[in-house]
């Protein structure tokens, strides 16, 4: 199998099909959420009030180190927050990590990926609840997993809000977020005789977008009805993700995806295809008022567009000018078909 996630067939064939959750009020992941969601024992109980649910939501670092460490932390905080939109009053509680070491690892560099977390987890405000290290000589470099507990004290029954086709489809931030920054810190010498120290010192500062807690905030009160953050595999990933969850088609225009021109200069430089690069810090929402969203979180700083819609068909397309075509499923993250 390749480098990276497990493509969404391989995923649905081999793991999700033969998992089975027989737990009361327990449901486990749908393809692509990477969350396991738990409700109160008292739900049919009492369907008129108020229900209290836990996601759960994983991540496991495509980075080594200290900066895997910390980006493990905002990728399962901005999953488990993702998963909340729009199920209720939603509050990420806690996080726990689990570091699996090789044996020549020196205890300074576990103090290095400690200090990352819990300063990914500060900026957060989230508890880092625990931290589980185990030493293997089956791991050749430093490998980080994280899972975050949000609770979310969800709608009445009947007024949950639902995906469906007519829904416009809104993108906070830019294609390729995380991944320009890691190739930024990973060939910044190289990079430096093309471009000046300036705007790579401008591309490291964009680690401060990486939290989706701010835009989930605003989206859970403006009746959106599913939300997808985007982490590995990019852009193009987490749209596949979004109409796999949502059960429908989509169509979206690229010249309308945001994208940085700092990501635009490094990934030709590299390249490497920005769309299919590593966006954790983005998020993507569908709603009936795309506009109106989008102008709402713009007018708290975030930065958002309406990128397309979702559509009653099956296919995924991606229009650019007068060619159309069709997204393929889940891929690699880009910069693994650089190593």
């Amino acid at each position: 199998m390749k480098t990276g996630n497990v493509t969404g067939n391989v995923y649905k064939r081999s793991v999700h099909r033969k998992i089975e959750t027989n737990g009361i009020g327990v449901k486990g992941a749908e393809y692509g959420e990477g969350c396991a969601f738990l409700t109160s024992e008292n739900v049919d109980k009492a369907p008129e009030k108020a229900k209290q649910l836990w996601i759960t939501a994983q991540s496991l670092s495509v980075w080594s180190g200290a900066e895997g460490a910390k980006l493990c932390v905002y990728e399962a905080v901005n999953r488990a927050a993702a998963a909340a939109v729009g199920k209720g009053e939603a509050k990420v509680r806690m996080v726990s990590m689990q570091l699996m070491l090789p044996a020549d690892c020196q205890e300074q560099e576990l103090q290095k990926m400690t200090v990352a977390a819990q300063e990914a987890a500060q900026k957060l405000q989230v508890t880092l609840a625990d931290v589980k290290v185990h030493v293997s000589g089956a791991v050749i470099a430093p490998v980080a997993t994280a899972e975050a507990l949000v609770e979310v004290w969800t709608a009445p029954a009947g007024a949950a809000l639902s995906a469906r086709a007519g829904q416009q489809i809104v993108m906070t931030k830019w294609a390729g977020l995380a991944g320009t920054v890691r190739l930024e810190k990973t060939y910044r010498e190289a990079l430096l005789k093309r471009y000046p120290a300036q705007l790579l010192d401008d591309v490291a500062q964009l680690e401060q977008h990486f939290s989706i807690l701010p835009e989930a905030a605003v989206a859970g009160k403006s009746g959106v009805g599913l939300a997808c953050a985007v982490s590995e595999g990019g852009v193009f990933h987490a749209l596949w993700t979004l109409a796999e969850q949502a059960g429908t088609g989509l169509e979206v225009s690229l010249k309308k995806i945001p994208i940085r021109q700092e990501t635009v200069e490094i990934c030709n430089e590299l390249d490497v295809n920005p769309y299919e690069l590593s966006g954790n810090g983005s998020l993507l929402f569908v709603t009936d008022q795309g506009e109106m969203l989008a102008e709402q979180l713009q007018q708290q700083k975030i930065p958002a567009a309406v990128i397309g819609f979702l559509s009653a068909d099956n296919d995924r397309v991606i229009v650019n000018g007068e060619e159309r075509r069709f997204l393929e499923p889940a891929n690699t993250d880009a910069i693994y078909r650089m190593e």
